[in-house]
């Protein structure tokens, strides 16, 4: 059996400011190529939560159903992330990925019953959920959790990719989503002849200018449940140099600069106090400013 590997497709309308192109066409183009490929080769879609980037996108929801609609044939199934959902919010239903689930355009993967392919099992655990106990010999695990196979920078908290695959070893597969980068962890058995994977298959667009992001290069993951492995296939997508801007970025720097600068340049000697009149005082007389201009203030702070 095959499936179809997609995470944090963060759906929007509202295009980023490190964006150049228009975000709603580009994930418009890149999902319609997505669900093409799924229904040309008969292949379920799992996705691993952050389906929008917003609980509620009414304009972002009405075009992703106009999308679905024309692959009815296409099975897409979803947990929760958080960007899906209010906090731990238990009324997910009156959300975007709600109304998707309720209306049956997307199926819900929960705890309790899995949806069967043939022999497999899945189950889900949104964002905040338990990890269900699965029954199954053959179970698949989607969720929206910080799994990491390392820490993204100094000091980040995150559920490290191995241990999570060992602490649950009634999964052979895991997919996961959340953290944006992509990557597969392999664990094989030569005793037993067994391999369980653990599969972030990345984020769907690149919504800052990051490091990472000028390198990443989108794509999803055709999982091979009979042969254990992941076959990745290229998204069309543009360099990151034609949609990716760090322009507000280096703004933000110029910005800080000179406010450093100006900080640097008060005198020392001037005196700050916490009164106005003072403060004012001061600055008309280290200023020689004119007699007239002052007694039009002065008349002006007695009004």
């Amino acid at each position: 059996m095959k499936f179809i590997i997609l995470a944090d497709l963060h759906l929007t309308g509202n295009t980023p400011i490190a964006r150049l192109d228009n975000i709603e066409e580009t994930w418009k183009r890149k999902l319609k190529f997505i669900l093409d490929y799924a229904s040309k080769n008969k292949m379920p879609i799992l996705v691993g939560g952050d389906f929008f980037d917003k609980p509620r996108d009414w304009k972002t929801l009405s075009e992703v159903i106009r999308l679905l609609s024309d692959y009815k044939g296409v099975g897409v199934l979803s947990v929760f992330g958080q960007h899906d959902q209010y906090l731990y919010s238990k009324d997910r239903y009156s959300t975007s990925l709600g109304v998707l689930i309720e209306s049956g355009i997307i199926m819900e993967l929960n705890k309790y019953p899995p949806i069967q392919f043939r022999d497999i099992n899945i189950y889900g655990a949104s964002w905040g959920q338990e990890i269900p106990k699965p029954e199954g010999l053959f179970n698949i695990l989607v969720i929206h959790k910080n799994i990491s196979a390392a820490p993204l920078f100094p000091g980040h908290e995150y559920t490290n990719a191995e241990e999570f695959l060992k602490k649950h070893p009634e999964y052979k597969v895991i997919i996961c989503g959340d953290i944006h980068r992509r990557f597969v962890f392999t664990e094989k058995d030569r005793i037993l002849k067994t391999t369980k994977l653990l599969v972030n298959p990345g984020p769907l667009l690149r919504m800052e200018a990051t490091e990472y992001n000028m390198e990443y290069e989108p794509k999803f993951a055709v999982l091979d449940t009979d042969l254990m492995t992941t076959k990745w296939i290229d998204i069309p997508h543009e360099p990151a140099e034609k949609v990716l801007t760090r322009r507000h970025i280096e703004n933000k720097k110029e910005t800080e600069s000179m406010l450093d600068d100006f900080i640097k340049n008060i005198s020392i000697d001037h005196k700050i106090t916490f009164s106005f009149k003072e403060n004012l005082q001061e600055y008309l007389t280290k200023n020689e400013i004119k007699q007239d201009i002052i007694n039009i203030i002065s008349k002006v702070m007695e009004e």
